[in-house]
């Protein structure tokens, strides 16, 4: 066959493809039917969850049976964090050739189910190694038990000790924070018997392990399965991978939404253009079940994703019209907009409506939620710039989203996502004259997921074009073998690079996931020094158990003030004020339930103490976990001090001694804390009584 001949057989390929595009455009929005999509979704969401259980415990039992036979009997199996680097080199072996086996496929030309059900194991386990490998000699997951992850614990205690919707923290309040994800792991957890706090771990990683599947199989179906595949490789990548914001795995119930949001685009973007009234009737209603979903998870993304359909549906009408549609170009789009607005709001109320009820009945207090700049939602991200071979693949989705905008469908979308990330960074800048913010850094996981699918698409693109680049040029003649297998090497370095390193990209929140305490007084590494608060956790817990039960109270129906605030990890006690006021419920006026137990430490007498607590507006703990200080009882207290960073300033509120000298009032001394039981109703005669644990 001569050159010419090959040439124009190439190019008729490209021409009837291109022909068979715009057919397959005009017939439905996804190929299979968004129905087919759904099953095959839900399909596979249940096999790659049972693949990612199955997988750690079998790493976990594995590692720990090697790591305790090296350190014998009688000590503990891990001395450090990363007590080898076996797991790096198994990773790193596994990588290698499940990359090998993905370009391999990707080549084929035909994609069979058996191929497409083989990829959905493989790469469920694969995401699953990369964390359960570094994790398997903790019950924690990365953070551990520390900053953010204290709530997240928490919320997840509170869902897995009651199936109903409910603050975090305060007793009869309806849920602020988003509850789909703690919901779903709070049944795990309750159906296996797992105390809360252990099982987000293996919720965590089981959610990071069915992200990059199901991103392949929606994928698969958009653009093709072989750039689908590839398309969950790089969504494992991302998720493990840490840019300027962090790994997005930290937070899986985030990551599960922002994973889609470009998959969401172009969904939108295809429903809005020149589809049948039935196609796209059926993709906005499969957008609004993806929205919906959204803000029962995750709500900052929802509302994301919900700006980006509007704006393609915008455009493409704006298009339609001057292409001389005319008013009709509205007539077609603007309903299926409203039909997707109607489903998800419908889908939201299911988290949403009693907060919503209770802000319309009662009125709705300030959030602070959004109110946190740090630096890195102060400047623009640039993961694209980074000096490594991840940087340069995201460099080349970028540029291959500016020159395909005009002959690649899919590429508009996914400009329109990059877009408008950026310009939520500046919107966010502009919130702060209305003193809040927009939290743009949260942004960047959808910014680099995107150019990461890009980068798939431009690397797909490089491929088919490389016999005419290498043909055109006097040096490449006849080299074309050799150029695929150094692009594909290429290709594999990018995956390989930031997964291998996965247990040293995030050697800080498994650090702490071996070094911050568990509910029995000890961390991983089997160390408990009573000098840290943590060592007294279990005489802690304890201790709140029995002022609470002394009083017949349960733990899920204690009010708990506590100084010591990971407590609120290991027991469902009712808080009587958050951590912080950035996770605070709007209505649990925060600011009003500090100033009140100021209030209560300027008493000037127990009687005094007890008459204040009992007028108090909001219902009094039954339990206080104080710290004992030279000058008296301490608690910390915080409040916003948003735009300042640090956004949350720590204040202490001392009692004294001598106000807790009530037979109302039970103290039990527990290292550094006293745990103060209070009982109103209890005698007033004699003083009050105190005990001492651990």
């Amino acid at each position: 066959m001569t050159q010419a001949t090959r040439e124009n057989d190439d190019l008729s390929d490209r021409t009837a493809g291109a022909v068979a595009a715009r057919v397959h455009t005009r017939d439905a929005v996804v190929r299979g039917g968004f129905l087919r999509l759904g099953l095959v979704l839900l399909a596979g969401t249940v096999v790659a969850g049972l693949v990612s259980l199955v997988v750690q415990r079998v790493t976990t039992a594995l590692v720990l049976r090697v790591a305790g036979q090296a350190a014998g009997s009688g000590t503990p199996a891990f001395s450090s964090p990363t007590p080898s680097y076996a797991g790096t080199a198994a990773t790193t072996a596994l990588l290698v050739a499940v990359v090998a086996a993905a370009l391999g496929v990707c080549v084929r030309r035909r994609w069979w189910r058996g191929t497409e059900a083989v990829a959905v194991v493989v790469v469920a386990a694969l995401a699953t190694v990369l964390l359960a490998l570094p994790l398997a000699g903790t019950r924690f997951y990365l953070g551990g038990n520390t900053n953010d992850q204290v709530f997240r614990t928490q919320f997840l205690g509170r869902l897995a000790d009651d199936w109903r919707l409910a603050d975090m923290n305060y007793a009869d309040l309806p849920s602020f924070y988003p509850a789909g994800w703690f919901w779903l792991a709070g049944r795990f957890a309750d159906l296996t018997g797992t105390p809360a706090w252990e099982a987000f771990k293996p919720a965590g990683i089981a959610t990071s392990a069915i992200v990059p599947v199901l991103a392949m199989l929606a994928w698969s179906r958009l653009v093709g399965p072989r750039r689908g595949l590839l398309t969950g490789l790089a969504t494992t990548a991302v998720g493990v991978y840490p840019a300027l914001a962090g790994p997005f795995v930290d937070e899986p119930y985030s990551w599960c939404l922002a994973a889609f949001v470009p998959v969401v685009a172009v969904v939108a973007w295809r429903a809005f253009g020149d589809v049948p009234a039935r196609a796209r009737a059926a993709a906005a209603v499969a957008v609004g079940v993806a929205l919906g979903l959204g803000a029962m998870t995750y709500t900052l993304y929802a509302g994301f994703a919900a700006l980006l359909v509007a704006l393609a549906c915008a455009l493409r009408a704006g298009a339609a019209w001057r292409a001389g549609a005319g008013p009709a170009a509205l007539r077609t789009r603007v309903p299926a907009l409203v039909l997707a607005a109607l489903v998800s709001a419908a889908l939201a109320l299911v988290v949403w409506a009693p907060y919503v009820v209770e802000v319309l009945t009662g009125g709705g207090g300030r959030a602070a939620a959004q109110h946190f700049l740090p630096l890195i939602s102060a400047q623009l991200p640039t993961p694209m710039l980074a000096p490594t071979p991840w940087g340069a693949f995201l460099l080349l989705g970028t540029l291959w989203l500016v020159l395909a905008v005009r002959r690649d469908p899919v590429a508009p979308p996914l400009l329109l996502v990059v877009a408008v990330a950026y310009l939520w960074y500046l919107l966010s800048t502009a919130a702060l004259l209305a003193r809040t913010t927009l939290l743009a850094f949260r942004m960047e996981a959808v910014l680099v997921e995107t150019t990461a699918v890009a980068g798939v698409l431009g690397a797909a693109a490089l491929w088919r074009a490389l016999p005419g680049v290498l043909t055109r040029s006097p040096l490449g003649a006849g080299r074309l073998p050799e150029a695929r297998v150094l692009t594909a090497l290429a290709g594999a370095a990018v995956f390989v690079v930031p997964l291998q390193a996965t247990g040293q990209n995030l050697a800080p929140q498994i650090t702490k996931a071996y070094t911050d305490y568990t509910a029995d007084g000890t961390n991983a590494l089997g160390e408990s020094d009573e000098s840290l608060d943590g060592a007294w956790t279990d005489d802690l817990v304890a201790a709140v158990d029995g002022a609470a039960a002394e009083q017949g109270l349960t733990p899920d129906e204690a009010i708990v003030l506590s100084t010591y605030y990971e407590v609120f990890s290991f027991r469902p006690y009712r808080g009587f004020q958050q951590i912080t006021p950035h996770y605070a419920n709007p209505l649990s006026d925060y600011d009003a339930r500090r100033a009140e137990v100021e209030s209560w430490a300027a008493a000037t007498g127990p009687a005094d103490l007890l008459r204040r607590m009992a007028d108090s507006p909001f219902a009094a703990p039954d339990v206080l976990v104080l710290r004992r200080a030279d000058d008296g009882y301490q608690v910390g207290l915080t409040r916003d001090t948003f735009p300042a960073e640090p956004n949350v300033d720590w204040t202490t509120v001392t009692f004294d001694p001598a106000l807790f000298e009530d037979a109302a009032f039970t103290l039990t001394d527990v290292g550094p804390f006293v745990v103060v039981g209070v009982d109103p109703g209890a005698t007033a005669a004699g003083g009050s009584s105190t005990t001492a644990a651990g």
